[in-house]
């Protein structure tokens, strides 16, 4: 290991250590920290080049933390000016797109902005094109995101992308298009293609892939095409990432090698110009990509190599991917916090391993069959780390879709595009012979993906079985003879079998409000079963709380199998995702107050009375009535949970109507330790004489983070804490979780507390 190697690896080390703070260093940190680095060059040069990397990664991320809207200017009306970049998202009734801000104001006063924000705006037949400028009066809030465990850290994507604000458009005369975008433009080049491409394969399912493999444009492609990748182990290849780049990269370099050595003058310099060419090639194709974080990190990589080849020196390979490692890091050292970048390395680091130096060297067919399987096994520990999921599938998937799709599918392509310049006619029949060559493909992955067992799910895989199974990977792929590799195999086992969490005793049980935005969610664990209570709001076809919050929580905590499913009521904030939580796991019994909505998976009816024990823990119905006194929000099922443990009333949306009900004939039965608020904390429920029979220590609220009706309300929050209850919100603490346990003091964990990182919204 020569010294840029050493300076590479434990420059990386230091930025991996930034990763791991809750909050950024200060400057007078990062000043104590830069000479410490001064002093420790004379003592060992490995410290400095940890420092180095630590203070350049805290530099770093600290310019894009002061680069957030201010918490002042949350919920104020601001019109801004600037251009928007990338390409729009366009649903139903809304339009999403990134904006780099240019001026802001508040009144007359200019403000401090984000350079970048992510706005929507809503209402349908809104148009807005890559490129353009506009002024638009808007609301914005600080990047927040939903806060669960084993959730998607959105926050976290929001800081590296470098989005400062979120927020949407006020309905407004002030809101117009200052400029178009310009003809000569990567942005109208980039919608007039999508346009084209749309247009093109109107009635094709597959458009969307085939947008993705052009343009990075992924909004296109549905949830199962999602599934079929995933489950194949295919995802790579709709992404344009080192794959695709590096093959538009070497398909020009033959292409201009092949012209210029026919040309006699300047034939001796065709190595040089196919070179420069195909750098060319690969920096147009990431600009029609948008300059995606991986095509920037390819790019890089890339340039590396044909930078090495043009000064004609002859680098190891090894010494090459330390380079390009250093060159991404230096570029951008948030690269490290992106599941993309350990697998792309990783697997450039597993072919050279397992290909490189060897005596033997196979036949060209066999060893792409080796390829397949070592990049498969070789990954494998970090797919399970970042996804949860591993498909067994994949190497005979990624053996024949890789070809098929490098081969035929991105050439073919590329032809089709500079065609349809010349003739609409062969450019469009070239895009039909692409999309007929892609749904072959998927008609392959989507048999693959049927097959019983094609994945493995294995959840709540820590860093530690990972690093452990990465080891077991390196002594596996050493040369034959110089460690048996069954032994290898045993450094795999933690991998597989992950530490269940704490188990519950008889009649303790724990609940966890989950934060699903402005809704209700909640999961109620005993020794042996599992009780969801709501789940939460569907927003589209693609989107909604089940799916991103309550599965992946259930499976994080392998669950498998959920024993009842209560839907208080029919309100989309509450009963939104159950066809989603149906059709993706096992559910024993559903309850409802709206059992005619749920047809399909034959309910009961929530009734008062209605109970059973499970564990040694009391579940009883308080409400509604059997005999349907009331509709709507006021008939959600009221659940009551106790054991020697504690206590805990789950309400749903019941106001004060059915407070007043429960109080003539249930007073005696309301007393808990804990109160999930009725209908989120509104005006119209909480009233004093609930709270009063009550009597909780704590009342949790599930709200969504400034809400637009501004739950919970100040005169609600003002009637608890008169009565000294202790008040947590979803939308301020995240996901709230109470373990009632024997002989041990009622305490709320907070997830936004226990989980928060430097990149993480704060109050």
């Amino acid at each position: 290991m020569n010294n840029f190697q050493k300076m590479t690896i434990f420059f990386c080390m230091g930025i991996m250590s930034v990763q791991f703070l809750k909050t950024l260093p200060t400057t007078p940190q990062l000043i104590l920290a830069f000479a410490l680095l001064l002093l420790s060059l004379k003592w060992t040069r490995c410290l400095a080049y940890c420092l180095l990397g630590f203070i350049w990664a805290s530099i770093y991320a600290s310019s894009i933390s002061d680069d957030r809207l201010q918490a002042a200017l949350e919920g104020q009306e601001i019109l801004i000016t600037g251009q928007v970049v990338e390409l729009p998202t366009t649903e139903s009734r809304s339009v999403r797109f990134l904006f780099s801000v240019e001026t802001a104001s508040l009144g007359n006063d200019e403000v401090s902005f984000p350079r970048k924000m992510r706005l929507s705006w809503y209402g349908k037949g809104k148009t807005v094109r890559s490129g353009e400028r506009w002024q638009l009066l808007v609301k914005l809030k600080r990047p927040h995101g939903l806060a669960n465990p084993h959730g998607f850290d959105y926050e976290k994507w929001l800081f590296q992308q470098h989005i400062g604000a979120t927020g949407y458009i006020r309905n407004s005369k002030k809101n117009k298009r200052i400029e178009e975008s310009p003809r000569i433009s990567m942005g109208n080049a980039r919608e007039s293609l999508k346009d084209y491409l749309d247009a093109s394969l109107i009635d094709s399912p597959n458009v969307g892939v085939i947008k993705a493999l052009v343009l990075g444009d992924r909004s296109g492609i549905t949830t199962r095409q999602w599934e079929v990748f995933r489950h194949t182990g295919t995802s790579h290849l709709i992404a344009i990432s080192g794959l695709h780049i590096g093959l538009v990269s070497a398909l020009i370099f033959a292409l201009v090698r092949w012209i210029v050595l026919r040309i006699p003058r300047v034939s001796h310099h065709a190595l040089r110009f196919a070179l420069i060419a195909s750098v060319m090639a690969a920096g147009l194709y990431s600009a029609l990509a948008g300059f995606s974080i991986p095509t920037q990190r390819a790019l890089i990589m890339l340039s590396v190599v044909i930078g090495g080849v043009l000064l004609q020196r002859h680098y190891k390979p090894t010494h090459i991917i330390s380079v390009a490692l250093m060159a991404v890091l230096i570029y951008d050292p948030l690269a490290l916090m992106s599941a993309g970048f350990w697998l792309s390395f990783g697997a450039v680091g597993v072919i050279l391993y397992s290909v490189v130096g060897r005596l033997n060297r196979p036949s060209a067919i066999r060893q792409l069959f080796q390829i397949q399987w070592w990049v498969s096994i070789g990954l494998m520990p970090l797919v399970l780390y970042f996804f949860q999921q591993v498909s067994l599938v994949a190497p005979l998937a990624n053996l024949l879709a890789v070809p098929f799709v490098s081969m035929l599918v991105v050439p073919l392509l590329m032809i089709a595009i500079p065609i349809s310049g010349l003739s609409q006619l062969l450019g469009v029949k070239s895009l039909q012979l692409v999309d007929g060559l892609v749904g072959i493909l998927l008609g392959f992955l989507e048999q693959l993906a049927s097959v019983e067992f094609s994945y493995l799910s294995i959840p709540s895989v820590s860093m530690g079985s990972c690093v452990l199974a990465m080891v077991g990977v390196t002594l596996m792929m050493l040369p034959k003879g110089l460690l048996p590799r069954p032994l290898a195999c045993f450094l795999f086992i933690p991998l597989f079998f992950p530490v269940k969490p704490n188990s519950l005793n008889q009649a303790e049980y724990e609940l966890v409000l989950l934060d699903v935005g402005q809704g209700l969610s909640t999961v109620i664990h005993t020794a042996n079963h599992t009780l969801v209570f709501d789940t939460g709001a569907k927003y589209s076809d693609k989107s909604d709380m089940a799916l991103n919050v309550l599965i992946p929580y259930l499976k994080g905590k392998q669950i498998s199998f959920v024993d009842t499913l209560i839907v208080s009521h029919g309100d989309n904030d509450h009963a939104g995702g159950v066809d989603t939580l149906l059709s993706a796991m096992k559910v024993g019994n559903v309850l409802t107050s709206v059992p005619t909505k749920l047809v399909g998976a034959n309910p009961q009816a929530c009734v008062e009375g209605l109970a059973w024990i499970w564990d040694g823990v009391q579940f009883q119905f308080l409400s509604p009535s059997k005999f349907n006194l009331f509709k709507g929000n006021n008939a959600s099922c009221v659940l009551k949970i106790s054991s020697i443990n504690g206590s805990v009333l789950l309400t749903g949306d019941i106001e004060k109507h059915v407070e007043r009900s429960l109080l003539q004939y249930s007073a005696n039965k309301l007393k808990a330790d804990v109160l999930i608020a009725p209908h989120h904390g509104s005006k119209t429920s909480s009233t004093q004489g609930f709270i009063e029979a009550v009597r909780p220590d704590y009342v949790l609220f599930p709200v969504g983070y400034r809400n637009r009706f501004g739950f919970p309300k100040q005169e609600v929050l003002k009637r608890y804490k008169d009565m000294n209850v202790k008040t947590l919100d979803s939308a301020n603490d995240g996901a709230l979780s109470v373990k009632f346990l024997q002989n041990k003091e009622l305490n709320i964990n907070t997830y936004r507390e226990s989980s928060a990182m430097f990149w993480n919204w704060r109050q």
